[in-house]
């Protein structure tokens, strides 16, 4: 900023040097950017320029143009999102026990290609422009594994089920301005297989920007395949000569519903601080399994606290 004064003095003066070489009446301006139209104007009406009063003119022009730039990239909001953190939440689905894990979360605007969108351990592919109502692209997820490093003694004795890799789909629209000016509601639905399918619907309502402070609340209900059941709620044979826990069999239905709190407080322009709180229960099969009604729980709670950079 130094270095641009200078040169902007010495240009300024160099024209105001021209100005009165080709006799033109005095005006006091103050603005330097007026200061540079009067010259231009002036010198335009009085003849050719000195080879000094060009290099100057075009200093100017210059660094009036890069500032003109460089105040509009400042106004521009900050599109992309990442942040980083730690979230405590169920070792598994029906743990009463806790695990801290990675929080990861973003949004990354990748111009005509889309976007991305990062929760937990799931990522979301967004092929619809950043100015449609319209979400709708590939999700891949990652599910922890539940083996013998739980806390719980009985549920270690368990056959191990291996973390799993997760696909499937998501499509969501959204709405603006619906209770009050800069919010958002947004209704979605998502579908995806890894050890069993899964079919999530829900509903996501964004606040409007309070100062520094903004928030989330969103509802999610949960239904799963009979393949998914058998694998992470169902007991058989094996298992309770393992365990001590009584045969059982899941069935496919509603697996669980979710509320979720989400609240960011911006510390600067670029950071800015956010925290998660969801409480889970878990539903029909799943809450009756051995697992969760004799070692576990049907009900969890998740918190995470992560910091944000926007650029």
């Amino acid at each position: 900023m130094r270095a641009q004064g200078l040169a902007i003095d010495w240009a300024l003066n160099t024209l105001r040097a021209e100005r009165g070489r080709t006799a033109s009446p005095a005006v006091r301006v103050t603005n330097p950017f007026e200061r540079y139209a009067m010259n231009s104007s002036t010198l335009r009406a009085s003849g050719p320029m000195s080879p000094p009063a060009v290099v100057a003119r075009a200093i100017v022009a210059g660094l009036v143009l890069a500032c003109s730039a460089g105040t509009a990239l400042a106004q521009q909001p900050a599109r992309n999102l990442l942040g980083l953190g730690a979230i405590s939440m169920a070792e598994f689905e029906g743990s009463a026990d806790q695990a801290v894990r990675p929080f990861l979360l973003g949004r990354l605007d990748l111009g005509g290609y889309g976007s991305l969108r990062l929760a937990g351990l799931s990522v979301q592919y967004n092929v619809m422009g950043p100015k449609s109502p319209w979400a709708f692209g590939p999700v891949l997820s990652m599910r922890p594994a539940r083996d013998d490093s739980v806390a719980d003694p009985v549920v270690r004795l368990l056959r191990k089920v291996d973390s799993a890799g997760e696909a499937g789909v998501f499509v969501e629209y959204g709405f603006g301005d619906t209770l009050a000016q800069g919010d958002r509601l947004s209704v979605g639905l998502e579908a995806k297989g890894g050890k069993g399918n899964q079919l999530t619907w829900g509903v996501q309502y964004q606040g409007p920007k309070m100062g520094a402070f903004q928030y989330g609340i969103d509802l999610r209900a949960t239904s799963a395949n009979d393949k998914y059941m058998d694998t992470y709620f169902s007991v058989d044979i094996d298992n309770s000569v393992r365990s001590g826990l009584p045969v059982y069999k899941a069935s496919a239905g509603l697996k669980s519903t979710t509320i979720g709190f989400t609240g960011s407080y911006d510390l600067s322009r670029q950071w800015t601080l956010i925290g998660r709180l969801g409480l889970s229960r878990l539903a029909g099969d799943a809450s009756d399994s051995p697992i969760v009604r004799l070692r576990g729980d049907t009900n969890s709670t998740a918190f995470g606290l992560a910091l944000g950079y926007r650029f």
